[in-house]
């Protein structure tokens, strides 16, 4: 991943299409406790939670996903779903599953900034 902002737009690893357009791009945002407490109880109706981190991540990204786009200026910003999610393929995850290390990474040096004062 390259080193720019990770709450910027990235390339996913290979294009998806969603109603008949293709997207290159996605952005993630910041998660918020909520969306933790939802992805564990999501995961937790399929027979997983948090000891399930493919299934726990998964709902995670669907729900920190701010937006998808493309070059030609079309984007879409969700409702965003598992079934959508599982479509777009491993390197896809792996893509976005980076892009959440990088932003849970700038969440962990907000808090020892904050835990310092």
């Amino acid at each position: 991943m390259d080193k720019r902002d990770p709450l910027a737009p990235h390339k996913f690893a290979k294009p998806i299409i969603l109603a008949e357009v293709t997207y290159t791009h996605f952005k993630l945002r910041d998660p918020t406790i909520d969306d933790m407490f939802t992805a564990e109880l999501e995961a937790a109706r399929t027979g997983g939670g948090t000891h399930t981190p493919l299934q726990f991540n998964g709902h995670m990204m669907v729900l920190q996903m701010d937006e998808v786009s493309n070059e030609k200026g079309d984007s879409f910003k969700g409702p965003f779903t598992m079934s959508m999610l599982k479509k777009w393929g491993p390197r896809n995850y792996g893509a976005i599953r980076e892009v959440q290390l990088e932003i849970d990474k700038l969440g962990e040096a907000d808090s020892s900034e904050q835990s310092q004062d």
